[in-house]
């Protein structure tokens, strides 16, 4: 599997990071097979599609880091595609704010500076309360359990230090809070904000992760107020989580 080509944007801003690991893609259609061709408009579309679920994936899940560009024709050949769906899925992702485009038409991972950060977590915590609040509702008791243990799942990876393995479990367990909340649009609005701050994870990943509070990390917070169906202990501990995280990502933000 080839890695992605990436430069450094913007060197003044903060030192050269190293490459960001290869996006997570799955194998050709068919055997040998290194493209998929289709020569309807619902084929492209479903290409571009595919090409944009797995960036949007490796943005999520920090595989990308802020300020590398994206090199189309690598990219698409990692992909697995043409570059005709690759570049119709990075300018969808450039509509949707988590890359730009450089003076010569280059898709870049945008830095996080102070401002947007705020910006973003604060409309993180309310989403993320919301879905809480609807999961103390409607999540059914398998649900909770499931949710359990992906939480002892992400625990263990944080324990062995697994950060990037650690933030694709957790982001499992944000996606099933919204599922259990029956919620689907606070899911897609949510991941809208993970593609933006998903990259900025990835700087941390040299730092050791900050000690949960004297109550445990607030998963297990969220996880007691589902079973005890208490809509006050579920907000809480949402917005317990997004203080946890922004411990995390502050370090790594520019000034602005």
């Amino acid at each position: 599997m080839m890695n992605i080509t990436a430069e450094t944007a913007s060197p003044a801003a903060r030192p050269a990071d190293p490459l960001p690991p290869a996006l997570v893609v799955e194998p050709p259609a068919g055997p040998g097979s290194t493209d998929i061709r289709l020569d309807a408009d619902d084929g492209r579309n479903s290409l571009c599609q595919r090409a944009y679920a797995q960036i949007r994936k490796s943005l999520i899940t920090s595989a990308i880091r802020p300020g590398h560009k994206l090199i189309l024709r690598p990219l698409a050949a990692e992909l697995h595609l043409s570059p005709t769906p690759v570049r119709e899925a990075l300018l969808r992702l450039v509509s949707e704010q988590a890359l730009v485009l450089d003076e010569r038409g280059s898709a870049i991972v945008p830095i996080m500076d102070q401002t947007s950060f705020r910006e973003l977590s604060e409309m993180r915590g309310d989403l993320e309360a919301r879905a809480a609040e609807r999961a103390v509702e409607f999540a059914t008791v398998q649900q909770i359990d499931e949710l359990e243990r992906i939480n002892a799942e992400c625990l263990d990876l944080h324990r062995a230090n697994r950060h990037a393995a650690m933030l694709e479990a957790n982001a499992s367990f944000h996606r099933s809070v919204c599922k259990a909340a029956a919620a689907p649009l606070i899911l897609r609005m949510l991941e809208g904000l993970w593609m933006r701050l998903g990259p900025v994870y990835a700087l941390s990943f040299d730092r050791p992760l900050p000690e949960f509070g004297p109550d445990g990390h607030p998963h297990l917070q969220l996880i007691e107020a589902l079973r005890q169906r208490d809509v006050a202990l579920a907000r809480e501990a949402a917005f317990n989580d997004v203080r946890y995280s922004n411990e995390i990502l502050r370090p790594s933000l520019i000034d602005a």
